[in-house]
């Protein structure tokens, strides 16, 4: 059986490579990739890979929180049992892999899966999720939230895209999503055994380790500030002395620099999961000047890691920390709402089943663990979830991210053999 699958995942590779090449034409930026989250582009993207499911024998639509959502042929309205599934949207001016790739794998895996017959198809859906990126409502895995039933309709009137202005609720109106639906599962969960999520790596470490697929041992959780801001008061830099300024630059600056420390502190303690990232560190364009002290930096703050307990006690010391540089500088820290998800642990079968069948074909597999996917929100509400990761050289959200095609295709090997397997011990 894995032969016959596997020679039919090879016949597919060259459409899935031009489907990538596609869908990267039609949301090309100019620069990189920007598909946004429930806005026109990442409707095209979603709109492409629907025409490309039914072109190669299957059925595919929007569901009614407006994910992609695809079946074997005629199988669309039946419970999901196995799940596989990313994301369509990027990051503004990222690359054209990242949750795609995922989204693509899962369309390639049913198309092999149904070409071998036997019934392996049946009760698998792939899902390609919107708004998982989390710079455009300030929050990530809304796609995965409404499907499973874990975002309420106050919380989408309450989201707003950066750019439109408008909230998600607005946004999914205009897809023609109604609103009294949500908060409550898209599917039967009940019914689902496992999910799958095939994403690229989001460092280069793979490449480094000259392995092309890694398997994830759990999910980063994160705590994040997504438009915190310091306010200070502009003054003549000439004129007014060190103890007389209220200097919103140089109070941030000293609290990411104790941050750093913070994290590096961490990882000499065995936390070398710990992450921290100031994404954005901005003063206000209307107002500086070589001449000002700064008066007012907008600036973000990302903590992630795989034990929530040292990310709390990073959060509590940079947050006491600000409190100090306040009192100092004579200024004013403003947050605004606290953001995140906590880590999740993968399931080990699952991890243990891909691992088995790389080794099965000849790869050596890396464990690891992964940035926040859909899957975290398929652990919390009970489902069981396994993660393959592609080698990708030059990192992620980024317009030069890379993915081999001889990778992807060994992933996607990995990936639906595994599936099939789950589903032959139901059959």
């Amino acid at each position: 059986m894995k032969k016959k699958l596997f020679d039919a995942i090879d016949s597919l590779a060259p459409s899935l490579a031009d489907l990538f090449k596609t869908i990267a034409q039609r949301t090309s930026d100019g620069v990189g990739i920007s598909r946004d989250a429930y806005g026109e582009v990442e409707t095209a993207a979603g709109d492409i890979l629907i025409r490309f499911a039914h072109d190669v024998g299957l059925d595919a639509g929007y569901d009614r929180v407006g994910n992609v959502n695809v079946a074997a042929k005629g199988r669309l309205a039946e419970p999901a049992t196995i799940l596989i599934g990313s994301h369509i949207d990027s990051v503004p001016r990222g690359g054209n892999y990242d949750g795609l790739a995922g989204v693509v794998a899962g369309i390639g895996a049913l198309a092999a899966l149904q070409k071998c017959g036997d019934g392996a198809a049946h009760g698998v859906h792939t899902l390609g999720f919107r708004g998982e990126e989390s710079p455009w409502f300030g929050t990530a895995y809304l796609g995965s939230k409404l499907l499973t039933g874990q975002m309420s309709r106050a919380e989408a009137e309450n989201l707003r895209r950066f750019d439109t202005k408008k909230t998600l609720a607005e946004h999914l109106r205009q897809l023609g999503v109604n609103l009294d639906d949500l908060g409550r599962p898209a599917i039967p969960l009940d019914k689902v055994r496992a999910y799958f999520e095939l994403h690229i790596e989001q460092a280069p470490l793979l490449e480094d380790l000259g392995k092309p697929i890694g398997i994830a041992t759990a999910v980063r959780g994160n705590i994040r500030y997504p438009f915190a801001k310091c306010f200070g008061r502009y003054a003549h830099s000439g004129a007014v002395p060190r103890h007389l300024r209220a200097d919103a630059l140089m109070a941030t600056a000293k609290l990411i620099a104790y941050c750093d420390e913070i994290w590096h502190r961490e990882i000499k303690a065995g936390h070398d999961d710990l992450v921290f990232t100031c994404g954005v560190f901005q003063t206000n364009s209307t107002e500086h000047s070589m001449t000002k002290v700064p008066g007012e930096i907008s600036f973000t703050f990302n903590v992630g890691g795989i034990n929530d307990e040292v990310m709390e006690r990073f959060h509590r010391e940079a947050m006491a920390k600000a409190d100090a540089l306040a009192k100092e500088h004579h200024v004013r820290f403003e947050f605004g709402t606290r953001v995140g998800t906590g880590a999740v642990g993968l399931d080990p079968g699952i991890a243990a089943a891909l691992d088995g069948t790389a080794r099965e074909a000849g790869i050596e597999a890396h464990r690891m663990p992964t940035v926040g996917h859909d899957a975290a929100m398929f652990v919390k509400r009970g489902t069981p979830a396994g993660i393959v990761l592609i080698r990708n050289a030059n990192g992620s959200h980024n317009p030069a991210e890379h993915m081999e095609m001889d990778d992807f295709t060994v992933g996607l090997k990995v990936l639906t053999a595994t599936v099939s397997d789950m589903t032959a011990s139901r059959r």
